[in-house]
């Protein structure tokens, strides 16, 4: 084995398959990367077509909390990759970054595109070999303990280990769903079903409302559900409402908009009853509260005139706005998706605990969490991991002896 090249396939391309084959290349070793598509980082540069979050900015020890699954699993992960890392990762490219006001960090053109070229050209320098147009169909290990890859097109690879970093399920055409599943579920690989996560909800907004705000933006909005209150920005969309409030505390069920967060109810109405104008409430409310056209047309549109004629009574829908949240939009709309590989069937190093050798990363697992930079922070932490899993399991793979089943042949033939 030490007399020839290891070789690793890395399967996907991806933030955690691209940083699984930086950390293996950078050690020397031979890599080849498939993708299925005829470019790399589709859903990268997805991600970063409007505003790339790389990171957030949070104490170490509070990141396993923001995922879903035991935390136990997440903090040797972002222990041994951390945030600061993957910030230093990217100054390293040659690209900077900045923090927003929403504790969020970003690339400093806000896009994915020049991250992407720059993070493939230095895989390329490391000797990274590309393979486009590559649907991987099955895996398999041989009695002597190569792992084999098998594609649609009907080629076949060997190599020491494996990284399958395949992504969820969001994203995909309806005509084209993710079918990766199937290799694992034929070898009896726990798997939990996809669902849409991070993903808006349909509301049944008012025509004349949609014509003066879709396309726009609730500014600094509480948003409050059942399962929680958060603070940020929402999208009007044609179906209903987008962004971080939504995807982090949406639900089935009537939610409430807290429109003015940062003013209670008795401040409100102490700041409306100042003037001396004789202005009717909305007309208040426009002067004096600064909200966003998007907000002051909720409140016109989806407010009954009864109500607007009655300053206390719009200040408290102002401050409790009712919406009915009517169904979650589906994967194919979904910034990301719940579900995938089970966590229990990895080992500490990333790989199948059925199938030494072969290594998962990213959003292929079954893991959950919010955007900001939490979903790319995991998969490159995932992917940086797995990368290490590799070289360890691949040192001791060298420093075997002949394996046992190339002695256990010898024996049967000296027996005969």
């Amino acid at each position: 084995m030490s007399k020839s090249p290891l070789q690793v396939a890395v399967v996907g391309s991806g933030p955690a398959a691209l940083m699984a084959a930086d950390v293996i290349s950078s050690a020397g070793l031979n890599v080849t990367v498939f993708e299925r598509r005829p470019t790399a980082g589709r859903k990268l540069l997805i991600a970063g077509s409007s505003g790339l979050n790389v990171t957030f900015e949070l104490p170490l020890e509070d990141f396993p909390s923001r995922y879903s699954g035991d935390p136990n699993f997440w903090k040797p992960i972002f222990s041994s990759f951390s945030p600061n890392d993957w910030l230093e990762f990217i100054h390293r490219l040659g690209l900077k970054t900045f923090k927003g006001t929403s504790h969020r960090y970003f690339v400093e053109d806000m896009k994915a595109a020049r991250l992407l070229t720059l993070w493939t050209e230095k895989l390329s320098r490391q000797n990274v070999q590309w393979l486009f147009d590559k649907r991987c169909s099955h895996f398999q290990k041989s009695p002597t303990g190569e792992l084999g890859l098998s594609f649609d097109d009907g080629t076949h690879f060997t190599f020491q280990a494996i990284v399958f970093a395949l992504g969820g399920a969001s994203w995909e055409p309806t005509h084209d769903p993710v079918q990766w599943p199937r290799m694992f579920l034929r070898k009896k690989i726990g798997f939990t079903p996809f669902t849409a996560s991070n993903c808006g909800f349909s509301i049944q907004f008012k025509p004349e409302f949609l014509k003066e705000a879709e396309g726009q933006p609730l500014k600094n909005v509480t948003l409050t559900s059942s399962k929680g209150s958060q603070l940020g920005d929402l999208v009007v969309t044609s179906y209903g409402l987008e962004g971080t409030p939504v995807y982090a505390v949406g639900a089935e069920e009537t939610v409430f908009l807290d429109l003015k967060p940062d003013l209670s109810e008795k401040d409100i109405l102490k700041k409306l009853n100042r003037t001396t104008e004789n202005l009717n409430p909305i007309r208040r409310i426009k002067k004096f509260l600064k909200l966003s056209p998007a907000a002051l047309a909720l409140i016109y549109h989806h407010t009954s005139q009864e109500d607007l004629k009655d300053l206390t009574q719009l200040v408290q829908r102002l401050k409790k706005f009712p919406l009915k949240f009517e169904q979650r939009q589906g994967l194919e709309w979904a910034i990301s998706s719940a579900g995938g590989i089970k966590l229990e069937e990895l080992d500490s190093q990333m790989a199948l605990k059925k199938f030494p050798g072969v290594f998962l990363a990213g959003e292929m697992l079954d893991w959950d969490t919010v955007t900001g930079g939490f979903l790319i922070q995991a998969c490159v932490s995932q992917g940086f991991c797995a990368g290490q899993g590799v070289i360890s399991y691949l040192s001791n793979l060298r420093q075997q002896p002949k394996s046992d089943s190339s002695n256990q042949r010898r024996n049967s033939r000296t027996k005969k």
